[in-house]
């Protein structure tokens, strides 16, 4: 089973809405699509710029619904988040002075047990632990996400956008930022439409995990989780739920933040990183990404490993000068491929949708191995002033 993922990114460009409409509605029967097995995406919605045709999909190498369940059972037992879905998210922290980083939320009210609970403790809780900020979950942004995927379901589609004419059985909005208006979630600055789509099975169980896992190590997905939104909501449905005859399952995520508060903001100096010290179950590989990070590789036969992310002030500018990763068990240098930054990002130039001045990824030449501690090592500049960053991360078998 693969993982399949599209990504857009707000931006000021000049492609027109009716643009990006056309090109990333893939709207074909999800039954048709030679690549139904896992799929995933994100797009998101600037309120008052218009966004431009920057798509991505990722496919990530899967056991089978029963194997990987078995692994990720596994790994929860390991403890530390080795893996599964942590029972709570890490104790608040106190934000540096000067940023607006979320250190803590209010429960959420997700089912106990429920793969909406998993998906979104585990989110928050990485994005926690490496100072990114916790979402607060949103009952409006929750209803818009069901709502796009019955949407979905009913319809036999895998689709960011939804289409009245064609399609009217479910209709709630033409696109993201029109669901989330409609469900009572008004006044919003940016809006996102994440989705991961499991076809050929009616079983629920590891999805919310699983899809988070993936994205977190697809440079152009983890990019846009680790973003700086406010409040989320979380569905996963099955065809059962519906009454649909294609077996599938989605699971719909909608973030955003609203316009009068604007977004999660780290302080000026700050140099954050993705994984970072004590993040653990990080997947090992990765097997096919659109954009691919590597124009020109077969991911799926010759893929990438664990992925770094780091991230400044949106506004500063990061270099990043030398990168190294260690096993910690045996000593052994792990192969890196050359950092990228907005400088030299292969899908680059773009406003927003690729690696902009203060965002930059490593990648591991090859697959890491399995359940293993990894020393990294970054350095580089934050507008000018130098840093250096030196932290533990482990693997899981994900990937």
């Amino acid at each position: 089973m693969q993982f399949v993922a599209r990504h857009e990114m707000p931006t000021a460009s000049t492609c027109s809405m009716q643009a990006i409409t056309a090109a990333v509605n893939n709207s074909t029967p999800l039954a048709t699509r030679p690549d139904a097995t896992y799929k995933s995406g994100n797009v998101v919605y600037p309120i008052g710029a218009t966004p431009y045709d920057q798509r991505h999909a990722m496919k990530t190498k899967q056991l089978s619904m029963v194997l990987a369940a078995a692994a990720l059972a596994t790994l929860a037992a390991c403890g530390g988040g080795g893996g599964g879905s942590p029972t709570s998210a890490p104790a608040a922290s106190t934000p540096p002075a000067g940023s607006s980083i979320v250190a803590s939320v209010a429960a959420p009210l997700y089912a106990s047990g429920s793969e909406e609970l998993a998906a979104f403790t585990l989110l928050n809780a990485e994005r926690q632990r490496c100072g990114f900020g916790q979402m607060a979950q949103s009952v409006q942004l929750d209803a818009a996400a069901k709502a796009h995927a019955d949407y979905q379901i009913v319809n036999n589609l895998f689709s960011h956008f939804e289409n009245l004419s064609t399609n009217p059985t479910g209709f709630t909005g033409a696109d993201a930022a029109a669901r989330v208006i409609a469900q009572g979630y008004t006044g919003a600055g940016a809006v996102a439409d994440e989705i991961t789509v499991l076809s050929g099975t009616s079983v629920k169980t590891g999805m919310g995990e699983g899809g988070i896992r993936a994205l977190l190590n697809a440079p152009y997905h983890l990019n846009g989780l680790m973003s700086g939104y406010r409040d989320v909501g979380i569905s996963v449905r099955s065809n059962v739920d519906v009454g649909a005859a294609a077996a599938a399952v989605f699971m719909q995520i909608n973030a955003a933040y609203k316009a009068s508060v604007g977004p999660q903001l780290m302080a000026s100096s700050d140099v954050l990183t993705y994984p970072c010290n004590g993040t653990a179950g990080v997947n090992r590989q990765l097997s096919n990404e659109t954009p691919n990070p590597v124009p020109g590789r077969d991911l799926r036969v010759n893929p990438l490993g664990s992925t770094i992310y780091v991230a400044v002030l949106d506004g500063n500018t990061l270099t990043i000068a030398s990168a190294s990763m260690v096993n910690t068990s045996t000593g052994q240098f792990i192969t890196l491929r050359t950092p990228i930054t907005s400088t030299n990002d292969p899908h680059g130039p773009c406003a927003s949708g690729c690696f902009r001045s203060h965002q930059g990824y490593v990648a591991a030449d090859a697959p890491l191995e399995a359940n293993t501690s990894y020393q990294v090592s970054i350095n580089g500049t934050n507008n000018g002033t130098s840093f250096s960053r030196t932290f533990t991360f482990t693997t899981g078998t994900g990937g």
